[in-house]
């Protein structure tokens, strides 16, 4: 077990709350990050076998929720170090409920986590060093504080012969673009080095930006994570503590 982090110092909480994200520098050695690479390589040349192991190609080689059936994965989403703070961004206990690992840049557009996921944050956890080449993420800071596009305003229920992408690619994602533009603030890309962490809010608007090298590999682990007293949070996932422990509660409305 690693030492706890210590939480934010003062600069970094009030970068936080005035940016909508903060970057923990050195938060995972090399040798783990290299440890969980070639652990991912492993698995996605099939090196190593795993049951429920499973990619998706869609916005960036993916895969998706690992940490329920990979207890290595299971261990970077709960990783003590990440507990203060998250905590500190909640002002309360974290609960995580979702992983996804991405093997390359997803050039994702322009969304916010929080309505996919209710009352949600990240640690995006940067498994190589991301540069303006492979992919950085990209963010507009301050957006957290401005407008959150709901699934009353766009409603997740497909149209008659609509599909998901097509929701998202006609409807969604230019609802938030609407919101970025209210913002009024530039975008920026961020630039981590191996073993970072990003924590954002889950209103930040963010995406992926253009892989100018495009099949490098930008192994980072996205971890999503709830306040333990969310009472939006609607769906019958497992919520699971930094002690390991476990439990569905959600609002079923």
């Amino acid at each position: 077990m690693e030492p706890e982090h210590t939480g934010f110092s003062a600069k970094q909480s009030s970068f936080y709350q005035t940016n909508g994200y903060v970057v923990l520098e050195s938060v995972f050695s090399q040798e783990e990050c290299q440890r969980y690479v070639e652990h991912l390589e492993d698995l996605s040349a099939g090196r190593k076998k795993l049951d429920g192991f499973f990619q998706q190609d869609k916005y960036g080689y993916r895969t998706f929720n690992q940490h329920l059936y990979d207890p290595f994965v299971l261990e970077y989403l709960i990783d003590a170090r990440l507990h203060q703070p998250l905590k500190d961004c909640f002002g309360d206990e974290p609960e995580a409920i979702q992983t996804m690992h991405f093997y390359e840049g997803s050039e994702h557009p322009l969304h916010q986590d929080q309505y996919y996921l209710p009352d949600c944050m990240s640690a995006w956890i940067a498994m190589v060093d991301v540069d303006e080449y492979n992919g950085p993420l990209v963010v507009q800071p301050g957006s957290h504080k401005g407008r959150l596009i709901t699934k009353t305003d766009v409603p997740m229920t497909l149209q008659p012969d609509e599909t998901y992408e097509q929701q998202q690619t006609n409807r969604y994602f230019p609802k938030v673009k609407e919101v970025f533009d209210e913002n009024g603030f530039d975008e920026v890309k961020v630039f981590v080095k191996q073993g970072d962490v990003v924590l954002f809010d889950g209103k930040l608007i963010h995406g992926g930006a253009p892989v100018l090298k495009p099949r490098t590999r930008r192994h980072a682990l996205a971890c999503h994570y709830i306040p333990y007293s969310s009472e939006n949070w609607d769906r019958d996932w497992q919520r699971i503590s930094f002690d390991g422990s476990r439990r569905i509660h959600y609002n079923k409305m």
